[in-house]
């Protein structure tokens, strides 16, 4: 998610931490609805690859959005792209509340998932230009926590806040963080624009094992997060278990940093994506009883997630170099929302096809086996 700017950066550290309070509040209505639309579906009568097509749009969308950013950073600066982006991933978001049927949900998600991609392609290309030398995983570090720390209230809070006090609460509180995440933006710098270079076959060959195993673990969450309320009627349980997911992925994703900061990227590719692996074998084994291990279960899974996203990252960064980190985060950005998506899609005729448990059990096996096949082709490379 990390695009190359042309410019030298202005602002410094207080440009930094405005750009981490907008991140903060546009990915709180990020996670406020990556459960709670496909709950609103499913209470409109939407099931299986229904359900999961709310997600797969949202990240349809989003990753349509970042095909066009050669042609996006041409036009707009990046601080109209932030504006731009959060007032489409909020502003649309109360009108869920007319009706719970499949397609005006899909309209209203698309329009979000454009606002989405617009705000993380040009966020992260403001933290690519702020990084202090030698600090680039730190950096990457602390921009992903301040995405993923509204997971800790917002994922499995708005679950909550859904079924305690109504949907309602949960579209207008995601809208007004959106507004705020706006306002916040004006204090971005405003002549900053992004640059890009398309990726060559060579530089494919370079980062496809990488970017295939972060793939792996954005389609487990992806599944988990946008199934996991519809499979477990206990609220409070399910509630535990994604805030249970989200504490992992903060804690993994920083850790991560520091680590690859010390000793280097990569490292941690192979563990993270079987520890996904593990968690969602976990959750399989849990649903027949609703235990504890749901929640340890989904901790694995949003830990191997979060580990993945940072590694991942910084060893495509260092292996297109410094001065391909727009082509390096597009591709990067698009796996991560498309596995996301795709895997909520995958996952939802699954269900259809065998229960919930045995889908489970497939995203388990079929990413331990995919994870060890790759991680065979995976050598390490210097940094070109």
């Amino acid at each position: 998610m990390f695009p190359g700017t042309a410019g030298a950066p202005d602002g410094g550290t207080r440009a930094f931490v405005a750009l981490l309070v907008v991140t903060f509040l546009a990915f709180v209505n990020y996670a406020a609805l990556l459960s709670v639309v496909p709950l609103w579906s499913a209470g409109g009568g939407a099931a299986g690859v229904a359900v999961g097509s709310t997600t797969g749009v949202m990240m349809a969308a989003t990753v349509a959005t970042q095909l066009a950013v050669p042609w996006l950073f041409e036009i707009f600066t990046l601080r109209t792209m932030v504006i731009v982006g959060a007032l489409l991933l909020g502003g649309p978001t109360p009108l869920y509340i007319i009706s719970d049927s499949l397609a005006p949900i899909i309209v209203i998600t698309v329009v979000r998932g454009i606002g989405f991609a617009l705000v993380v392609t040009a966020g992260a290309t403001f933290v690519a230009d702020l990084a202090p030398t030698g600090k680039l995983a730190s950096a990457v570090s602390h921009y992903g926590v301040a995405a993923a720390l509204p997971n800790l209230g917002a994922l499995a809070g708005g679950v909550w806040i859904a079924k305690t006090w109504g949907f309602a609460v949960v579209f207008w509180g995601a809208a007004g963080a959106c507004v705020a995440a706006a306002a916040w933006a004006s204090l971005l710098p405003g002549r900053h624009r992004g640059t890009f270079r398309f990726a060559a076959t060579n530089d494919i060959r370079d980062i496809g094992v990488p970017i295939a195993l972060f793939l792996l673990t954005a389609g487990s969450f992806g599944a988990a997060t946008t199934f996991l309320p519809v499979a477990v009627p206990d609220t409070g349980t399910v509630s535990w278990a994604l805030f249970a997911a989200a504490v992992g992925l903060v804690a993994a994703r920083l850790a991560a940093g520091a680590f690859a900061d010390r000793s280097g990227a990569g490292r941690l590719l192979p563990v993270s994506v079987l520890c996904c692996a593990a968690g969602s074998g976990l959750v399989a084994v849990s649903l027949s009883t609703i235990s504890g291990l749901l929640v340890a279960g989904a901790a694995l899974l949003g830990a191997g997630f979060g580990a993945c996203q940072n590694d991942s990252f910084v060893l495509t960064l260092e292996r297109l170099g410094s001065g391909r980190s727009g082509t390096a985060s597009t591709i990067w950005n698009i796996a991560y929302d498309g596995g996301l998506g795709l895997g909520a899609v995958v996952f939802g005729w699954s269900v259809a096809a065998a229960g919930y448990m045995e889908a489970f059990l497939g995203v388990a096996a079929g990413v331990a086996v995919l994870a060890l096949l790759l991680t065979r082709s995976m050598g390490r490379r210097a940094p070109r």
